[in-house]
């Protein structure tokens, strides 16, 4: 009996603990510079009272019947939904990354969300190469997208089996961006997508592999053969021009 109510405690004890360790993993949660993002409690409780940190500083707080208060002043770009304990941030910057936590009598623990701002994701520059019969095509973010290349994944479509399972991390790859390689008995005709991802939205480009081979004009063959034969034709006129003088000069 003893020993039986000792296990239930020791069980009551281990998921008491792993509670308080959720309560205090601070959930991800992304938006865009310049766009908006709305942080919700998971909580269906009615409120009396709410208070919102970023950080540990106090962003906004409200109870009873009180128009919600902004610190350290009044802010038109963040919101709080008395009902539902919502934070609404407009107009995203840079700077509003940072842990957010809602606090409130309400609810039996606070909760947090870590905010991750991102610049806007710009389409993949694809480039592609001709290097000894093969074509070497890459796919590229431009530099100026600094910020956050650890959260971009790439991934390929085509029809060659090689674009299956494909995707890679663009942090693993900064200095050498992913590359897939076709030799000139592939399917030319076949389009190359790169998908570029960040964790709210993608981009893509495209390129054709038939426009990464030279292109071989037979108008030029065809001036390079002339250029050859009138060569040919006027040093045979000079070497008989000069045969004939020589022999003139000996009578």
């Amino acid at each position: 009996m003893a020993a039986g109510s000792a296990a239930g405690a020791l069980l009551l004890s281990i998921w008491v603990l792993q509670l308080d360790l959720s309560s205090c993993q601070s959930l991800p949660r992304f938006g865009y510079v310049g766009g908006n993002v709305t942080l919700s409690p998971a909580s269906t409780v009615s409120f009396t009272e709410i208070t919102w940190k970023k950080g540990i500083n106090k962003i906004i707080d409200w109870s009873g019947n009180k128009e919600p208060t902004h610190y350290p002043v009044p802010n038109d770009r963040v919101h709080l939904d008395i009902k539902s304990g919502d934070l609404v941030l407009f107009n995203l910057t840079s700077s509003d990354e940072d842990e957010y936590e809602i606090e409130s009598v309400d609810l039996t623990h606070g909760q947090k969300f870590n905010l991750t701002v991102l610049d806007p994701l710009p389409s993949p520059t694809l480039g592609c190469y001709w290097v000894n019969e093969s074509i070497s095509v890459h796919c590229e973010v431009p530099q100026s997208y600094r910020r956050h290349r650890d959260l971009l994944r790439c991934t390929w479509n085509c029809s060659s089996q090689q674009c299956e399972n494909s995707s890679q991390l663009m942090a693993l790859v900064a200095n050498s961006p992913p590359e897939l390689r076709f030799t000139k008995d592939d399917d030319l005709s076949q389009e190359v997508h790169c998908f570029v991802k960040d964790p709210v939205s993608s981009r893509t480009s495209s390129k054709v592999l038939s426009t990464c081979v030279p292109a071989d004009n037979p108008r030029h063959r065809y001036l390079l053969i002339a250029i050859t034969f009138v060569g040919i034709f006027f040093l045979i006129g000079f070497l008989c021009y000069a045969r004939r003088a020589e022999k003139t000069t000996a009578r």
